[in-house]
This record gives structure tokens, sequence and C-alpha cells, in this order.
């Protein structure tokens, strides 16, 4: 039996268990998230506000020519913010928005890490090295999909910075963005076909 049929009859017999871990996954990413703004930021979030954006995203599909520019569009909207306003001014201090292409990005790598942990069998050292490093890069450069601001800056130099990462290393995770991400994810499913492998059953020694 091939580790792809193998991990299919895996996530067929244990997909509720393999539900419930991604949910877990996306919950704790977020929160995880949110306690970083918080201590690093300086105060807890004041308001959250929820957007029109699947009436925004059909708006923009029947007003923007450009496919390309349509698709960079909606996946920018925003669906849910939170943040933090200053008591005094009424401005942000600083807010965080969940967009189409972040809920994108956050299930997709939740479901990968969901589907390892949850379909079960030996992980194995290699297995259990690409899922935590795949896992910790994917992680950590992936907020940049979301929309954070504080004082001008990006999301990811935001949460790499309050996160206690020098600007310099963040500059240099910066450069290899593009291709640490895909590494990462490439990572997780290495560590998903070798877990799977795992689970093979050895065939059985033909009878003398």
């Amino acid at each position: 039996m091939s580790a792809l049929r193998a991990l299919a009859q895996r996530i067929r017999a244990r997909w509720w268990t393999i539900a419930v871990v991604t949910l877990a996954v996306f919950a704790v990413y977020q929160a995880v998230i949110l306690v970083i703004l918080v201590g690093g930021l300086g105060g807890a979030p004041n308001y959250v506000r929820r957007h029109a954006a699947w009436e925004n995203a059909r708006r923009i599909v029947r007003l923007t020519p450009s496919r390309l520019d349509m698709a960079v569009l909606v996946a920018r909207e925003p669906l849910v913010e939170y943040g933090r306003l200053h008591p005094l001014f009424g401005v942000a201090v600083w807010s965080f928005e969940l967009t189409w292409s972040s809920l994108v990005f956050f299930g997709s790598f939740s479901a990968l890490v969901g589907v390892y942990l949850g379909i079960g069998g030996p992980a194995g050292r290699w297995g259990t090295m690409s899922s935590l490093g795949g896992a910790g890069a994917v992680g950590l450069l992936g907020a940049s999909v979301s929309s954070l601001t504080h004082c001008g800056l990006g999301s990811f130099g935001v949460l790499l910075a309050v996160a206690g990462i020098s600007a310099d290393t963040i500059r240099w995770f910066a450069r290899l963005e593009p291709v640490l991400i895909p590494a990462g994810y490439a990572l997780i499913v290495l560590a998903i076909l070798t877990r799977a492998r795992g689970a093979v059953p050895m065939a059985a020694p033909a009878a003398a």
C-alpha cells in the first residue's frame, strides 16, 4: 500500500479528530498572535468590528474589470478587525484585521498541522523535525498575510519586533520570506507523508 493511499484511509478514518485538531490549531495560533500584540504593544484590544466582507467582495467583483486586480482586492478585504483605540484621541494605537487571504492561510496551515497530528501513527525523528520546522517557519512568517498596523509598520515587522527579534534579523527574514513560507509548507507536507508511510503495514513474507 502506498503512503498516499494509507494517508487517505487514515484521513477518512480519523476525520473527526483531524477536524477538532485543525480548529484547535487555528484557535491557538490566533491566541498566540493576540498575546504577542497585547504584551508587545501595551494594551488589550478595546474594540471589535465585523466588516461586510461578502457584500464588499461581490461589489469588487462587479466593478473591477481586471481579474488580477479583482483577486488582489478581494484577498485584502477584511472580515473581522480588532485593536486598541487611544482613550483620548479615538484613533487606533494598533489594529489587526483577518482578511480573506489570511483566512485561507490560517485555514490551510491549521489543516496541514491538524492532519499531521490527527492521523496518528509513528512520527519518527525526521517527521517530527519537519513538522516543527515547517510549522515554525510558516507560523512565524505567515502572519504577514494579515493586516496589522502600528505606527506605520506592516504586520510582518510589527509581529517580529514585538516578539523581541532584532531589526537586522527582521530585515533578513523579510528578504527570505517568499522562500521560507513555501519551504515551511513543504516541510509540513513531507512530515505528513513520512508519518503516513510509517503507518503502511509491512507485507508479510511469502510462504516457502
